[in-house]
């Protein structure tokens, strides 16, 4: 007598290229992430096999999903994903010493350490270098007539990031530092690919430039050291001890300073930017938020109190932050054998999951890719439904900050200056949700002559304008 088995099912999706299996469809996902990823979700179901039948690289899709990918960081761990990197150089020591790539107890002790400057009630000290940092970016605009406004955002939240994570004001070093990292994210994908060291290559490249950058930050730390009082960030890392005693190393120092750099500005200033976007193509929303702002700030920056009267305000920032958020996809490992979403999946399987394609479910947002602020006046939506800071334990530790800093620069911004984006301007997004190749605006004093610009560009397929 025989007894029936049942085979494992396998896991649907599209076929990968000969010699290189999922990898093919990896590169497909970076050169057009968005559509790619809905298309997988679309075709193939809520899990998708990035190469069809091999369990090894999956998409995972919707809320269900989310909830069981980050509400087990001990199972499905944070990690780099497909590629991994000897922490021997700086670029592994840069990929194994943060946040969102730690896991286990670690992680927990690490977060513990970290919490006390990310905790709401010290966030708000925040806001005064927020302001002034704005204000000196307004004041800057006098007499120009176009401008960049992807780029002045990441000029500011530059220096916010500075400042407040910081301590310093140096304009020479946010801007060597800037550069360095848009050398490194440039290189990413081949990086991953072929992480080779031989000069001349990419990844040869992006060790000499995370090299730079944790110099940078080991001369920082020793100027933190010599300091009696924790006025930044960083400071208060150096001095922060937990209740063994334990304290931070200088190179899980230098880790954690540089990821907080880049998630301090570079995804902030994104959503700046689509915010701008949006408003521009949503007139009636832009005239609407104004008499709000008016009305109750009266031209000035608003106080910490303010924000909390602002509901059209904070109601835009979150729609902003649903339709293009800054982080749009994200990866988990298995640490063992496990069962997700019917399928089996092996130990050290790569999951992807996307923050983008579980805003635009329809069954969760009504119209989902329509730009509307009012339907946060009755919805809510759990941390898995809606998680632009991801969620779980790798929730975002600065996401009460990034919030604070949208809500004062589109304030005031919008109180000083009405910015038009220049007509036929082509836009579009990267799989970093930056835009690209920017958003020129022309500059007017803010006379509320507001009237949606023409545009062109891919964008026109993440966002329906129509009227």
């Amino acid at each position: 007598m025989t007894t029936a088995t049942t085979a494992p099912q396998t896991i649907p999706g599209p076929r990968g290229l000969p010699g290189l299996g999922w990898r093919a469809n990896i590169l497909k996902m970076y050169l057009n992430p968005f559509a790619y990823l809905r298309w997988l979700h679309d075709t193939y179901g809520d899990v998708v096999a990035l190469a069809q039948g091999d369990p090894s690289n999956v998409v995972a899709f919707g809320p269900a999903l989310n909830f069981r990918l980050l509400s087990d960081p001990d199972l499905f761990r944070n990690d780099a994903g497909p590629f991994k990197f000897s922490d021997d150089t700086a670029f592994g020591r840069l990929m194994q010493n943060n946040l969102p790539t730690m896991n286990g107890e670690k992680h927990r002790q690490h977060r513990r350490l970290m919490q006390p400057a990310f905790h709401r009630q010290q966030v708000t000290h925040y806001r005064d270098d927020m302001v002034m940092l704005t204000q000196s970016m307004l004041d800057s605009w006098q007499g120009r007539t176009e401008i960049d406004a992807a780029t002045e955002m990441k000029l500011l939240t530059q220096r916010i990031a500075v400042k407040t994570l910081f301590g310093l004001y140096d304009e020479t070093g946010v801007e060597r530092m800037g550069k360095l990292l848009l050398r490194m994210t440039r290189s990413m994908l081949l990086v991953m690919i072929a992480p080779v060291n031989i000069p001349g290559t990419p990844y040869h490249r992006v060790l000499g430039i995370v090299g730079e950058m944790e110099a940078m930050m080991r001369s920082l730390i020793a100027q933190k050291r010599q300091q009696s009082e924790a006025t930044d960030v960083l400071a208060a890392l150096v001095h922060a001890y937990d209740e063994g005693g334990v304290q931070l190393s200088d190179e899980e120092l230098m880790g954690h300073a540089i990821t907080l750099f880049v998630a301090g500005h570079e995804t902030t200033a994104n959503t700046l930017a689509w915010i701008i976007f949006l408003l521009d193509q949503h007139p009636r929303v832009q005239a609407d938020l104004l008499d709000e702002l008016s009305d109750v700030l009266h031209g000035e920056a608003p106080t910490i109190e303010q924000l909390k009267q602002l509901p059209l305000l904070d109601s835009v920032v979150k729609e902003g932050l649903r339709l293009l958020p800054p982080a749009a996809i994200g990866t988990r490992a298995t640490s063992t054998p496990c069962e997700l979403g019917g399928f089996e999946l092996p130990k050290g399987a790569n999951v992807v999951y996307s923050e983008f394609v579980t805003h635009r479910l329809p069954q969760l947002y009504e119209e989902p890719d329509r730009f509307k602020p009012e339907r946060w006046a009755t919805l809510d939506r759990s941390p898995y439904e809606y998680l632009p800071f991801s969620a779980g334990r790798h929730m975002c530790i600065g996401a009460a900050f990034a919030t604070q800093e949208l809500k004062v620069v589109i304030a005031m911004l919008l109180q000083h200056y009405r910015l038009a984006i220049v007509p036929n301007s082509r836009i579009a997004a990267n799989i970093s949700m930056r835009p690209i190749p920017g958003l020129p605006v022309r500059v007017f004093p803010q006379d509320r002559q507001f009237q949606r610009a023409p545009i062109r560009g891919s964008i026109q397929q993440l966002v329906d304008l129509a009227q």
